[in-house]
This record gives structure tokens, C-alpha cells and sequence, in this order.
């Protein structure tokens, strides 16, 4: 049995993080949690029925001593917490962006293998029902190499208007950085995971005073508090658009945003010498006129919102058993950190920006 301990109260650790261990209660017991506030972890512990609060982490990793942490706070101190827990021979699954910068991310992997422990970012959306069916006929060699992809996560109105979302100093970026890592990280995996080798991105800040629901802005069980967003304090990108190259000559176009007026969209598109597949539509394209149909599987928690927490979480336990690989591997999350990273800067300096630039 492995004991967790969670940081971080907010949404996605009570709608995604709880649950899932919950249902694994084979592999994982939650001992404690810990919030900056000490009032949002006592009443998280108590709802959950979890036995230990804490509002310092460090004392809670002390006093605890568990197998396994995942970080649920908000993004600019997830290096800080992933690092403090695997300092303390805790396993690790962050939320996502694990990191802002490619040296950070090379840094956090390699300090997770001198301590002989797992780090994995929290990239739950891989698990779409439809994605996994890609990655199938991919990895059968029925689209070959994969020369163009499109991807586009469009919502209507949906910025997050509880937590510090709209604010950089706590999320380090807006819709890029949101939902946008989930499009390339699963870009990247669909494609198998090619080098990048420059980025060019333009953001914008557009309809930040006209909010939608709690539920299209991504708090799929509601119960969020929206009383302390000020569209007047955003200071992140609400809309981000662009292209990324790659050594192996591929190309991957964008356009994330959390509100725009255009449809929904959260899908791929990917153009193969033998077959192109546009996931959403859950077709496949090949020769003159071939049209078929990708067979898609349930997704095995049909009633869960965040059932790809579930698949996850179910990955870092049998990895911890020596029977699986790491679901999200490090190099994967290392090369899309590179890509925001350079976007950011790609934005910011209005040029494209070679990857290895982050290097130096």
C-alpha cells in the first residue's frame, strides 16, 4: 500500500486526484493533505474523510514520510513542491506544466533519478478514448510518418475565473499554459514525440470580461469559487495561435484559447504518408477518396470528468510494482516544455524562436 499525501486543495486535487486514489484503494491510501490555508485543507481532509491536514508541506513530508505526493497547487510553485517531496523520497505526479523552462525540466528529471524515484507530469488527456485509438492505428504504421498536425483546443468563453488563473505572478501564463500543454503533449505522443526545432507564436488577450460557467472553463464538477476574479487584473494571454518545426522536418500549427468566437474544438489533426486522421471527427483519410471510420473504445470511467486521472493514476502504480513504463515520459514532457517556453518568447520578442536557444 502506497500512502499519499496530496498538496494543493483546489479543484483538481478534490474533483481529480482524491477520487482516483480512492477508487485504487489497493494500491494507495491518502494520509494527508496540505493547503497554504489551513481552513480549505481541514475541510478537505474532513469531506474526503482523510485523517491528517497540514498547512506546511515540508512538515507534513516530514511527519508522513509517503510514497507518493502529487502537486495540485498553482503552476509557479510546482518545481519548488516537486522538488521538496522528492527530496524527501516521495514519488511525484504534478500537475501540469511541470515547468516553465527546459532547464528546469531537465533539472527536476534529474534530480528524480539521482533520488531513484518516478516524477510524471499529470498529462491526463492522452487517455481520450479517441487519442488512444490514434496512437493504436499510429503505432500499427497505418498513417506513417506523421509530416503535418494541427492542433486546436478552442473554448467559447471558458477562462477560469476561480483560483489565480488570470494572474501570471501564481500561473505563469493564461491559456497556453492551461489547456494548451494538453494539446502538445499529446501532439508530441501522437507523433512520436519528434525534437522540436523552433517555435513562432503571437497571443492576444480578447474577451476577458465576458465569463462563461464554472463547467466550460474546466471545473467539470462545479463547486468553485468565482467571487475574487477581476477580468481588470488579467494578465496573461487568453488566446495564443502559431506553429512549431521539427528536426525530422514535420510541422504542428495551433490556435489555443479560452474564449473566442469559434466552436468548440479539442482536436488533433494529423496528415501521414499513408493515412491522415482528424481525431475529433474520429476519421481517416487516405488515397483519392477513402473516408473511414476510427473505432473508438469506452473510456472505462465513463461517469468520472477527469477519468484520464483515473488511467494515470492507475499507470504510476503499476510502475511502482516494476510492471509498467512511465505512461508520460520524461523526455516527452521535456520537449513540450521547450515548445512553451519558446512561444512565450516567440510572443514576447515577435520572431520565431530556435530551440536551441533555450539551451545555451
Amino acid at each position: 500500500m502506497n500512502k499519499v499525501c496530496i498538496i494543493g486543495c483546489g479543484m483538481i486535487a478534490q474533483s481529480a486526484h482524491i477520487p482516483a486514489y480512492k477508487h485504487w484503494s489497493d494500491d494507495f491510501e491518502i494520509v494527508a493533505v496540505c493547503d497554504a490555508f489551513e481552513a480549505s485543507a481541514k475541510k478537505v481532509a474532513e469531506e474526503h474523510g482523510i485523517p491528517n491536514y497540514y498547512s506546511d508541506a515540508e512538515t507534513m513530508l516530514k511527519e508522513m514520510q509517503p510514497d507518493v505526493v502529487s502537486i495540485c497547487t498553482p503552476n509557479m510553485s510546482h518545481k519548488e513542491f516537486a522538488m521538496l517531496a522528492l527530496s524527501y523520497g516521495a514519488n511525484v505526479l504534478c500537475e501540469k506544466p511541470l515547468a516553465f523552462s527546459y532547464a528546469d525540466a531537465c533539472e527536476m528529471f534529474e534530480y528524480a533519478e539521482k533520488q531513484g524515484k518516478l516524477l510524471m507530469a499529470c498529462q491526463s488527456i492522452r487517455f481520450l478514448p479517441e487519442r488512444l485509438a490514434a496512437k493504436e492505428l499510429i503505432d500499427a504504421g497505418k498513417v506513417g510518418d506523421v509530416y503535418y498536425a494541427e492542433l486546436s483546443r478552442v473554448r467559447r468563453r471558458g477562462i477560469p475565473t476561480w483560483g489565480k488563473f488570470h494572474l501570471k505572478e501564481y500561473s505563469g501564463g493564461g491559456a497556453l499554459i492551461d489547456i494548451g500543454v494538453h494539446g502538445f503533449d499529446s501532439a508530441l505522443w501522437l507523433m512520436g514525440n519528434p525534437k522540436p526545432r523552433s517555435v513562432s507564436a503571437t497571443m492576444s488577450k480578447v474577451h476577458a470580461d465576458e465569463i462563461g460557467s464554472a463547467k466550460s472553463s474546466g471545473a467539470l464538477k462545479g463547486g468553485v469559487d468565482t467571487s475574487k476574479f477581476n477580468p481588470d487584473e488579467m494578465n496573461v494571454e487568453s488566446f495564443a495561435g502559431g506553429q512549431v518545426t521539427f528536426e525530422n522536418g514535420a510541422v504542428l500549427s495551433f490556435k489555443i484559447s479560452w474564449a473566442a468566437n469559434l466552436r468548440e474544438e479539442n482536436n488533433i489533426v494529423l496528415a501521414g504518408k499513408e493515412s491522415g486522421v482528424d481525431i475529433e471527427q474520429k476519421k481517416i483519410y487516405t488515397g483519392e477518396d477513402g473516408v473511414s471510420e476510427l473505432e473508438v473504445g469506452p473510456s472505462g470511467f465513463a461517469d468520472e470528468p477527469f477519468y484520464g486521472h483515473f488511467c494515470l493514476i492507475k499507470n504510476v502504480a503499476e510502475v511502482l510494482k516494476g510492471n509498467a513504463e512511465p505512461f508520460v515520459k520524461p523526455q516527452e514532457t521535456i520537449h513540450t516544455t521547450a515548445i512553451l517556453e519558446a512561444a512565450y518568447l516567440s510572443a514576447a520578442e515577435n520572431r520565431t524562436v530556435m530551440i536551441e536557444e533555450l539551451l545555451r
